[in-house]
Formats: structure tokens, C-alpha cells, sequence
């Protein structure tokens, strides 16, 4: 009866198809490890490595390869692969761009540089100009250094400007007027006399600095009505003043001696113009004129015309020839040294006279050849307060 029994349990069990028992078995096996192992914990110090992907049909096969050959299952559970952190890409986009400051020019101080010196900078060229063309030395001299001392001082204020691109050609325009007024300032200063190169220097770098002062006035955007609180004073008239009567040529002064014992008669006779001369002394020396200029001959008459009164004093002391000066408008000329004879004749010097003697020479200065003798006059120093004038474009 038993035997029976385990007979018909045993062709139970051979009746079960071995796959479908083999897959039931599996089946079971797998899902108890997943749900009930552990995770697993990877090493301290090792960078974690994500198991290689594998999904159930790869773990029930190769459970089955296992099982029918009699080793054991070790399935190693299925682990889902983690998230991997993706670097952030940059945003791409490129930023607004940081606002550029606008600088700060100086071109409304320039404007005003402009309108406070331009009408100075005209009226004292305007004043050299003239004392040039007038060879009036002493003018000369002190307007220029007016001009000169103005123009570097602005030259100086607007080289300091920054001002936009708009606005450099008017400072560049502007800077190179004043340079020439400087220039024509320095041509003419010194102690030198004038001359004709000196003088035309001067002339065409004033020209050169009113064409661009032009520039300047044509580059603003407005004309120039501001007129600046001071500005220099500009008189064209010239100036002859001296005290006492004008006399003429051939004219004679008379006046009396220091001890009032005799009469003297003084008189310019002519003037005449050379351009050389010789003078004798040991050697034989021709002097010629600087370019531009000339010998101013002035011919000198003294006489003791008698003793008067109950003095005994008969002679009589002619005025030196440091007495003599030569005016036109503001300048003053001092005569050449000259030795007692020259190609001229005899040279006018002091000297003591005799009753009813005579005394007479050439005075030479050394003036512009441009000097107009209407304009011109020579004073005598007799002392005392007396200082008679001669005008040397009259005549009698």
C-alpha cells in the first residue's frame, strides 16, 4: 500500500513539465532576493561605479543556467541606475553692456577763452602793425611786449583744455594764431635796432595769426559779440609833444651864456640821408647801414655872436653832442659816435668859441630808412630849463 502510494507521488512529480517548474521556481526566487536584500554600500575611499544595466529576463536566465547546473543562485539584485549630475551649461546669452561714461570736455571753456581774448589779441596786433609801419621803435618795443605777454598767457590756458573731436580743429586753429602772434612778438624785441628783415618777419607772422584767428571765428557756431572787460587802449595818433616853441630849419635860437656875458646863436641848418660813410682816424673804416636803415645827416650852426654887459668873459661853450636827441612819436635816437673827420665832413662836437666865431658839423643818427621827416624833430638840452625844438620837415 505505501509502495503504491509513493509510485503515483513520484509520476506526479515526472509528469510536470521541468521548464514551467524551473520558471515557477525562478519566479519566486527573484522577487524574494529583490524585495529583501540589502543595498549595497560601496567602499569608503572608491569612487562608486554603476553596475553594469541588466534587466529581469537577464536575471531569471542566468538563474536558470545556475540552478540546473547545481550552483548556487548569488543574484545580485537589479539596481536602478542613479540620476548623474549634469554639469550647468552657461547661459549664453551675453550680459547687457556697462554704459560708457562720457567724458568731460572742456569745450564750452574754450568758447569762452575765445570770446574773452580774441578782440585783445586783435587790437594789440593791430598796434604792433602799426608801430612797425610807422618805424616807430619805441612803440614797437612796447606793444609787442603787450602782445607777446598776452598770447603766451592764453597759449598756456588753452593748451590745458581736453575738448571733444568736434572742437579740435578750433583749438588747433586757435593755438597756432597765438603761436604766430608769439613768434611776431619775439622777431621784433631786443635791443637791436629795426630793420627792414626784422620788421617783415614780424609782419607776415602777424598775417599768419589773423588768418587763423579767422579760422577760429568761422568754426564757432556763433559770431563773437562778447566784448571782455578789459581790453588794451589803442591810440593811433601818435604823439609830438614837447614844451616851447616849434622852430624850422635854417631857423636860429638865440639864448645867452651861463654867466649871462654873451649872446649865442644855434641853428639846424639841413638833413640828409646816406647809407655809408668813412671815417678817418689811424685806418680808414667805412661804416654801411643795417638793411632797412638809414644815416640821419643833421647839420649844426653855432656862433658867438659878441659879448655883452660889463663882464669880461668873452668865450663862449658850444652844446655837446649828448645834448642833441632825435623824436618821432614815443621813440628817442641818440647820436652816432664819430671820429673828428669822416667822408662827411667835419663832425659837430663841443667846443669853445671867440667872439664872432663860428662852429659848425654833422650830427648822425642811425634811424628806420621809413622814418618820415614831417614827423621828426631834434631837441637841444642847453640847460637851465631851455630846450629848444626843431622840426625836421620844415624849412624856411
Amino acid at each position: 500500500m505505501f509502495s503504491k502510494e509513493v509510485s503515483i507521488r513520484r509520476c506526479y512529480i515526472t509528469d510536470v513539465d521541468l521548464p514551467d517548474a524551473v520558471a515557477m521556481i525562478l519566479a519566486l526566487v527573484a522577487v524574494t532576493l529583490i524585495v529583501f536584500s540589502p543595498s549595497p554600500t560601496p567602499p569608503d575611499h572608491a569612487t562608486p561605479q554603476p553596475p553594469p544595466h541588466r534587466d529581469l529576463s537577464f536575471v531569471l536566465a542566468e538563474a536558470g543556467e545556475r540552478f540546473i547546473g547545481g550552483q548556487p543562485l548569488n543574484i545580485t539584485p537589479v539596481v536602478a541606475p542613479e540620476p548623474v549630475d549634469t554639469p550647468d551649461i552657461p547661459d549664453e546669452t551675453p550680459p547687457d553692456e556697462e554704459s560708457v561714461p562720457v567724458p568731460d570736455y572742456d569745450d564750452d571753456e574754450l568758447i569762452g577763452l575765445i570770446e574773452n581774448s580774441s578782440t585783445s589779441l586783435m587790437l594789440l596786433a593791430v598796434k604792433v602793425s602799426h608801430a612797425l609801419y610807422s618805424w616807430d621803435e619805441q612803440s614797437v618795443a612796447a606793444d609787442a611786449a603787450s602782445l607777446q605777454a598776452f598770447a603766451k598767457e592764453t597759449l598756456r590756458d588753452a593748451e590745458r583744455l581736453e575738448v571733444s573731436e568736434d572742437r579740435e580743429p578750433t583749438k588747433t586753429a586757435f593755438t597756432s594764431s597765438l603761436i604766430a602772434y608769439v613768434a611776431a612778438s619775439e622777431a621784433v624785441r631786443g635791443n637791436g635796432p629795426l630793420n627792414t628783415t626784422r620788421v617783415d618777419t614780424a609782419l607776415v607772422a602777424i598775417q599768419q595769426g589773423s588768418i587763423h584767428l579767422r579760422e577760429v571765428f568761422e568754426g564757432l557756431d556763433h559770431p563773437v559779440f562778447h566784448v571782455p572787460q578789459e581790453m588794451p587802449e589803442v591810440d593811433f595818433s601818435g604823439s609830438r609833444a614837447h614844451d616851447g616853441e616849434e622852430l624850422v630849419l635854417l631857423q636860429r635860437y638865440l639864448y645867452e651864456d651861463r654867466n649871462r656875458a654873451n649872446d649865442i646863436s644855434l641853428m639846424l641848418a639841413a638833413v640828409s640821408r646816406v647809407s655809408t660813410y668813412c671815417c678817418y682816424n689811424e685806418v680808414a673804416e667805412v661804416v654801411v647801414a643795417d638793411q632797412g636803415r638809414v644815416f640821419l645827416l643833421v647839420e649844426v650852426r653855432a656862433t658867438n655872436l659878441g659879448h655883452k654887459g660889463d663882464s669880461r668873459v668873452y668865450r663862449i661853450q658850444t652844446p655837446a653832442i649828448s645834448a642833441f636827441t632825435l623824436h618821432y612819436r614815443d621813440s628817442t635816437y641818440s647820436p652816432v659816435k664819430l671820429t673828428p673827420w669822416t667822408s662827411l665832413g667835419e663832425s659837430y662836437g663841443v667846443a669853445t668859441l671867440d667872439r664872432y666865431e663860428k662852429k659848425s658839423g654833422y650830427i648822425v643818427f642811425d634811424v628806420p630808412e621809413a622814418l618820415p621827416l614831417d614827423e621828426c624833430y631834434v631837441r637841444v638840452n642847453l640847460g637851465g630849463g631851455e630846450s629848444p625844438v626843431w622840426s625836421l620837415g620844415k624849412t624856411l
